[in-house]
């Protein structure tokens, strides 16, 4: 697989919605909230999703409409820069109810044979 193959991008997401689930797992919300490790660990691999789909190249993101590349990399982007205005209530509510259908829409994808390995747009940008 080429490093610049955007199913790298695509397996980085899944493997941070695979460690979300994980760093959650026998929480409860409230757990949640009173856990500052948890809430840093699952804040930055959201961070990780928002990266890799904002590296997603457009065709690919055409071919998907329905996965919200731009929200993911909003998210990001509000980690990032308006951290300390982030909410632990609702990082639970993005693990626990946004993530297992974007997981399901991200195999989705990689499982589309239409979709080139790596796109004219990945060749320009090493």
């Amino acid at each position: 697989m080429s490093y610049k193959d955007w199913r790298v991008r695509l397996d980085d997401m899944l493997e941070a919605i695979d460690r979300c689930r994980h760093y959650i797992a026998g929480l409860t919300e409230d757990d949640f909230v009173a856990d500052t490790r948890t809430i840093d660990a699952v804040a930055r691999n959201l961070e990780i999703i928002g990266e890799a789909a904002a590296r997603v190249p457009e065709p690919v993101r055409a071919a998907h409409p329905r996965v919200p590349w731009q929200d993911l990399a909003e998210i990001r982007h509000v980690l990032i820069h308006e951290y300390h205005s982030v909410d632990p209530e609702i990082l639970w509510r993005t693990v626990t109810g946004d993530l297992p259908p974007l997981e399901v829409m991200l195999r989705a994808v990689l499982d589309d044979d239409s979709l080139p390995a790596e796109t004219d747009e990945e060749s320009r940008h090493p």
